[in-house]
């Protein structure tokens, strides 16, 4: 009965993990149209992997993460997700999986101008294909070559890989990819001033997509960039033609963004051609539609149009009033921005708190079980020692009873706590802030106060929140899951201080054990050291370096700021507890500040 209960929950652990799996592939395949969306299904997927779940579902969960940060334009964060899943998959010795993880991050690289890296990852994709004699993946690789070095401007070599791959998915008659390809390469024609060369490719995209079933809306793509490239020609006629095309074939897919961009499109090639009712009549419209998709930025660009096109034509009044909206809406796009972040972080935050409830329902779970298996070792115990076995074994059961009771009544007390001083103080005071926002609501320079102080209270709280789960969380046991934490929180204060990072991480980190108050110790050290970094330094580069050599945990976070003069420096208790935390590790921290040339930090401890 056991093996047959083994067995299915076994084919129950499959079917949940094919399941997460596909869920993955569905969050990645929505990032680019509805990233918020996305990202909402990605973190309740990672909230529903357990200890059960395969390395490799895991790992397509992070991909996804990282794919859908990068279109919500978090490419630290996109970064770290995709290094994560790239981690995971190589250890579940998933090639195909590494090979897209690869092409995944040389894309967010290349967005990153870091070239040298998008081509590195690019170069261990390109072997594992042909290891693998995996066509698909080799061509996708060769195209992903090609955007690489047209980002670099380094046009030649960029038609000469996109030619290889467009040549490759006609071969593999994988005319999606195709069409997608000559798209990036008659952009990179454009770029090249050479119209009539991307007009041919676009043509034969055109061509292809006569013999196929219909695909309205690359179609459409492909009449909009024939459209551009006689926009740039000044062949205003033509342009109008491909234009129109791709406005009505993005109507009947109902694509309303799409509409609204086409129709601003038509308007300008019409005021070019001195059409300017015309030209009116569809600005307006996209102006419209742009608005009821609260779509602040193209009503912004359509505003922008209007109002030059009238002060060409003497219109002073409806130019004034054009440059007007133009100017509001500018406003309007900075504190979306803002209410858009604050938005984010209640989502984090509440995505956090359930993580936490689910983080320790599974910790008393496996309390249970572990004072299950040892009850029914006593059982045996006594049936083998008699009297004496009995006694024996009331005073281990009496002494695991008391330690378990302890330990769960220590967690409580320390996750209470933290909640209490953490999360409760800023709740109050995000509370208070948003009563007085609310009242002030009269008063905009009130109101960005408040919203400021929101935002960073509820930051805060995100982070306190996270750190709780975190911590008592049993499989984030090793050196190498401190190191994605500690990168992570690196990613989220560097970014938007736009400070480039440099990740090294070798190999055998997650050999080294640590328990709760261990890695927490060397969280904190590393997260006071970014810290410091950040505020303090007025950095551009920040590097965090972790290895272990001859038994001994090294990690190294240096920074190229203005450095120090210590005798200088009064000494807070930021250092001070650095310190403390080191020697309580039995391992020692040096502080290397160099006046103008940065700071180092070199915090090391024995890996036993």
């Amino acid at each position: 009965m056991s093996f047959i209960n083994g067995y299915a929950q076994s084919r129950l652990n499959e079917k949940n993990d094919s399941l997460l799996f596909a869920q993955a592939d569905s969050a990645f395949a929505l990032s680019s149209r509805y990233s918020d969306s996305a990202f909402s299904l990605a973190r309740a997927l990672l909230s529903k992997s357990t200890a059960s779940t395969s390395m490799r579902s895991v790992a397509n969960i992070h991909n996804a993460l990282g794919w859908i940060y990068l279109h919500k334009g978090f490419l630290d964060s996109s970064v770290n997700s995709l290094h994560t899943a790239w981690l995971l998959f190589g250890k579940a010795r998933d090639t195909a999986g590494v090979i897209r993880t690869c092409i995944n991050i040389s894309e967010v690289y290349t967005r990153q101008s870091k070239i040298a890296y998008a081509i590195q990852y690019l170069t261990q994709a390109d072997s594992l294909c042909i290891a693998t004699n995996n066509t698909i993946f080799h061509t996708n690789v060769q195209r992903q070559l090609g955007v690489v070095y047209r980002e670099a401007k380094d046009y030649k070599r960029a038609a000469v890989y996109l030619n290889r791959a467009l040549a490759d998915f006609l071969h593999i008659e994988d005319y999606f990819r195709y069409i997608s390809t000559g798209i990036s390469l008659s952009i990179l024609y454009r770029n090249l001033q050479l119209p009539d060369s991307s007009l041919f490719i676009l043509n034969q995209c055109n061509a292809i997509l006569s013999r196929q079933p219909e695909s309205l809306y690359q179609s459409a793509m492909v009449q909009e960039h024939l459209a551009e490239t006689y926009y740039q020609t000044n062949t205003y006629g033509k342009a109008l033609e491909h234009y129109t095309n791709a406005y009505f074939m993005f109507k009947k897919l109902n694509n309303k963004a799409d509409i609204a961009y086409e129709g601003m499109n038509i308007g300008k090639v019409l005021w070019k051609l001195q059409r300017l009712t015309e030209a009116e009549q569809y600005l307006r419209e996209a102006y419209q539609l742009s608005d009821t998709l609260k779509m602040l930025n193209y009503q912004y660009d359509v505003a922008k149009i209007l109002s030059e096109m009238y002060g060409e034509s003497n219109s002073w009044q409806k130019a004034y009033q054009w440059l007007h909206s133009a100017a509001v809406l500018k406003d309007s796009i900075d504190l979306s921005d803002q209410i858009k972040r604050t938005n984010e972080l209640k989502e984090k935050f509440e995505l956090e708190k359930k993580e936490s409830e689910i983080t320790l329902l599974k910790t008393q779970n496996q309390l249970a079980e572990a004072g299950n298996r040892k009850n029914r070792l006593l059982q045996y115990l006594f049936g083998l020692l008699f009297v004496t076995s009995v006694a024996i074994g009331w005073l281990l059961l009496n002494r695991v009873r008391i330690k378990r009771k302890l330990n769960e009544q220590l967690l409580r007390n320390q996750i209470a706590g933290d909640l209490h001083d953490d999360v409760g103080s800023a709740l109050s005071v995000i509370d208070i802030s948003s009563r007085i926002a609310l009242a002030k609501k009269e008063e905009p320079a009130v109101v960005s106060e408040q919203l400021e102080k929101i935002r960073q209270y509820a930051s805060s709280t995100m982070e306190s929140m996270s750190d709780i789960v975190w911590s008592v969380n049993p499989g984030n046991d090793n050196l190498e899951s401190v190191m994605i934490r500690v990168h992570e929180f690196a990613a989220e204060v560097c970014e938007p201080l736009h400070i480039q990072m440099e990740i090294g991480m070798a190999k055998g980190l997650e050999r080294v054990s640590l328990d709760a108050n261990k890695r927490k110790h060397v969280l904190l050290v590393c997260k006071e050291a970014i810290n410091n970094a950040v505020k303090y330094s007025g950095c551009t580069l920040l590097q965090v370096k972790s290895e272990v050599v001859n038994s001994m945990v090294q990690i190294t976070i240096a920074d190229n700021g203005s450095g120090f003069n210590p005798a200088s420096v009064k000494k807070g208790n930021g250092l001070t507890n650095m310190k403390t935390r080191a020697t309580a590790l039995e391992g020692n921290l040096i502080l290397n500040p160099f006046a103008g040339k940065g700071t180092a930090v070199y915090f090391t401890f024995p890996a036993g």
